[in-house]
């Protein structure tokens, strides 16, 4: 028996369904190991090794591993293509005893289908350990910040805060962009255009205004002089320009672009489009989605050449294959190819989910469209002269050759032909108008325009990016409006933290896509895990020195009333933002801020009612209290005496008194 070991059940029985008799497909339901989450568990002092534990409730799956390969001639590990996957293989192998461990093979495939399958098998390879160091660095350097910056920002921000290496950058974004719109002063501009008319119709055409964008008179003086200029004027088309362009495909779908292209289109968050894209993948519909590149094997390309010919005819087909390039020096650090359908004349009319449907139809028109021929546009400029003085131009353009379009219907260019008219003809002006409008502030980010915006920066990859914007809402740093993500207070008190203690850290983009390609370095072979984790330890160690001494709460300006020293700072809790005494503990005075901008000091809670009797334990009074668990009687003594009762006087222990 030959054993197969992959991450999903709907993946093992796709596969299995692939292969002969003597082959059995398990699935491990992803990472079968973590770093323990309750604390560190790093061991700095040897070599930032990490502490693996098997996850809770996956002992009968590993159980299952491990029985099944001692009893395999060959044990292939066959999880997805990337770190990620090859760390799950790495620690699937681990978990085996000494001789099945001998048996393991790396089988590594972009697509669910059986040729490639059955040709992953033939070249089975080695576990690549410079890809599995990438991705413990990556786990470690996480771990590292996480750990050591979180706890300044409980005694800064509040408890239960978190900072990270690509989390905390994320959020910066957001919050500049934020403040971008906060600070916007829109300026109002005019636009003055005249209805005019020839021989075969009529076009509206605008006052030209010199270099302004658009054409904006900022004055409105100016704009009415115009506007009454050509209410009184006769008008001559003076010259007539016509030029042929080519509007050329996208590229096949990426990550980062199919995101993008499901947040425009659909309105789908990351985490949706991923969680789309992974049924479609493990289902055997399209090539494996987290990638950054947009290559297409030889052999994707004939097929779809064909099927373009087939379908549209030898016109639409180009002289050579299109090939697309990626701009960003981190791109493609996978060896993927793009997102497309593993079988191009697959209709995908079969698909019964509907979201899944929509997804496969945009993926497969986009990797057909990227293999046709630009569509060609004759663009039309006609220039009129106005009597008054002032010169008008419109602008139309005609489709000459539909060209990707024909398949691609989502290109954003209109079709808007200009009545045909003579070089040297009369114009008669039928309307005109003089309108005001005013400047708008940037959009927030959404999904996509984030997603986008991380990759141009080089932040994050393409199997983190949209866990990582999940994260963001889920803490309660961002929310989502609509389709865009808006700061919450907590989120920006983080950033106004971390970005000028961590400026030349993790909070400074150069620095993290710098690290990113570090990184991409290991998995190349090119630079060591110890050498890359240690450069970046030391430098953390350095700036958390000097962030300790900058933990300066946000004030409000404002004395505490109670004691008449301290400051009300702002700060945040488990239930969100409250404000108090800078001088805490010495100070326990809480504040509410009223409607005009006043602080009053919340009342105190009465002090607990004593309850009948002794401490069993200690001798100390007893007390009723309240908890979010409901009524209960305590020890005075406490928190040197954790001694409870409930109503009846049955004692309840603490976890650790039961455990000891």
């Amino acid at each position: 028996m030959k054993l197969l070991v992959v991450e999903s059940p709907t993946k093992a029985r796709k596969i299995q369904g692939f292969l002969e008799s003597g082959y059995k497909v398990l699935a491990s339901l992803g990472h079968i190991r973590e770093i323990p989450p309750d604390g560190m568990n790093i061991d700095i002092q040897n070599g930032f090794e990490p502490t693996f534990q098997v996850i809770k409730g996956k002992g009968e799956i590993v159980k299952e591993i491990k029985d099944e390969a001692k009893k395999a001639e060959v044990v292939y590990l066959a999880s997805d293509p990337d770190r990620e996957g090859e760390a799950i293989a790495s620690h699937i192998r681990d978990i085996l005893d000494a001789s099945s461990r001998k048996k393991c093979k790396r089988v590594s495939y972009t697509e669910i289908t059986k040729k490639a399958i059955t040709d992953a098998i033939k070249n089975a390879r080695d576990i690549d350990m410079n890809l599995v160091s990438a991705q413990k660095a990556r786990q470690v350097l996480d771990r590292l910040i996480g750990y050591r910056a979180s706890p300044l920002l409980w005694r800064t921000v509040g408890k239960g805060t978190s900072a990270g290496r690509v989390q905390s950058i994320a959020l910066k974004l957001i919050c500049e962009r934020q403040k971008e719109i906060d600070e916007f002063k829109p300026v109002k501009y005019w636009l003055v255009d005249a209805l005019l008319h020839c021989t075969n119709g009529d076009f509206w055409a605008r006052v030209v205004v010199p270099k302004q964008k658009d054409n904006r008179f900022l004055a409105e003086s100016d704009a009415k002089k115009a506007y009454d200029g050509i209410k009184k004027s006769t008008f001559l088309l003076s010259d007539i320009e016509s030029q042929e362009k080519t509007i050329k495909p996208n590229p096949p779908f990426d990550t980062t672009s199919l995101t993008s292209a499901c947040s425009s289109i659909f309105k789908w968050g990351a985490s949706k489009t991923m969680q789309v894209a992974q049924n479609l993948y493990q289902g055997g519909r399209i090539s494996y989605i987290r990638s950054d590149s947009y290559s297409i094997s030889q052999e994707a390309l004939d097929a779809v050449r064909k099927f373009i010919g087939d379908m549209a005819g030898q016109r639409y087909i180009p002289a050579e294959p299109c090939t697309y390039a990626k701009k960003s020096s981190a791109a493609a650090q996978e060896a993927h190819e793009c997102i497309r359908p593993t079988h191009v004349d697959d209709s995908g009319d079969d698909i019964e989910d509907d979201d899944e449907k929509k997804m496969y139809n945009l993926v497969r028109d986009r990797f057909i469209a990227c293999q046709m021929k630009p569509m060609v546009v004759n663009s039309v400029k006609y220039t009129v002269k106005a009597s008054c003085g002032e010169t008008l131009v419109a602008r139309g353009q005609s489709i000459v050759f539909d060209g990707f379009t024909k398949v691609w219907r989502h290109t954003k260019t209109s079709n808007e032909m200009l009545p045909k008219a003579e070089k040297g003809e009369k114009l008669d002006l039928k309307d005109s108008k003089c309108v005001a409008n005013e400047t708008k502030p940037p959009d927030r980010f959404s999904d996509g325009s984030l997603v986008e915006k991380m990759e141009a920066d080089g932040v994050g990859r393409p199997a983190t990016r949209a866990s990582i914007l999940k994260s963001l809402v889920e803490k309660g740093y961002v929310k989502k409006d609509k389709s865009a993500f808006v700061p919450l207070p907590i989120g920006m008190r983080i950033v106004e933290f971390l970005a000028p203690n961590f400026v030349d850290f993790f909070m400074d983009i150069k620095f993290t896509a710098r690290l990113e390609e570090e990184l991409d370095e290991i998995a190349h072979g090119k630079l060591k895990f110890l050498d890359v984790v240690t450069k970046v330890y030391d430098k953390l160690k350095e700036e958390i020195g000097k962030a300790e001494k900058n933990k300066v709460e946000k004030g409000t300006g404002q004395k505490c009333t109670a004691c008449k020293e301290g400051e009300i700072v702002e700060k945040f809790g488990k239930t969100g933002q409250f404000f108090a005494c800078n001088k805490y503990p010495d100070c326990k005075s809480v504040y509410v801020k009223g409607e005009d901008g006043k602080f009053i000091e919340r009342p105190k809670k009465d002090p607990p009612k004593k309850a009948p009797g002794k401490c069993p334990k200690c001798g100390s009074d007893l007390f009723f209290r309240k908890s979010m668990y409901g009524a209960f009687v305590g020890c005075g003594g406490y928190p040197k005496c954790k001694y409870i009762q409930k109503d009846k006087g049955k004692e309840i222990k603490s976890d650790k008194e039961e455990a000891s």
